[in-house]
């Protein structure tokens, strides 16, 4: 009998990786025309026109550092949005990225629980380790709770 394999993309930040569902991933795109929204928290990059609408796009590391980074991504992983209660803002959320994405499966065995101490981020679900490898799983509950508490 072999091990049931977990379907995931893992997105290569500027300081780490993440790791999202396959099913959520709509599309990676190039980023051009954001543009920025007024009075909005340091991790909304702005709005990106995506497939004829407007979709937020948030920066994994200035929700982590709290502070305002400069856009250095040229790719957005383009992500479904949908909260626990099915209630989104928005359908999708742009998610700034740094390098190119890795489609992968990962067996349960590959995957633990990464026990090292660090600082809680608002848009990680769970740290972890493939293949001794750090990540984190991306938590698009809380990124539909941010963008909804920031109403943009």
């Amino acid at each position: 009998m072999s091990a049931k394999k977990i379907k995931c993309v893992l997105l290569t930040l500027r300081t780490e990786n993440v790791v999202v569902p396959n099913a959520a991933l709509a599309e990676i795109v190039s980023l051009r025309d954001v543009n920025k929204v007024d009075n909005a928290p340091q991790w909304l990059l702005g709005k990106m026109h995506w497939r004829g609408v407007d979709i937020p796009l948030v920066s994994f590391e200035a929700a982590a550092e709290g502070s305002s980074t400069a856009m250095n991504a040229n790719q957005a992983a383009v992500i479904h949005l949908i909260s626990a209660d099915g209630k989104s803002v928005y359908p999708y959320v742009g998610l700034s990225i740094s390098g190119v994405p890795h489609i992968s499966e990962f067996s349960r065995e590959q995957i633990t629980v990464d026990a090292q101490e660090r600082k809680a981020h608002p848009m990680v679900a769970q740290r972890i380790r493939i293949n001794g490898a750090a990540a984190s799983i991306l938590n698009i509950d809380s990124i539909a709770s941010m963008l909804k508490k920031a109403a943009v």
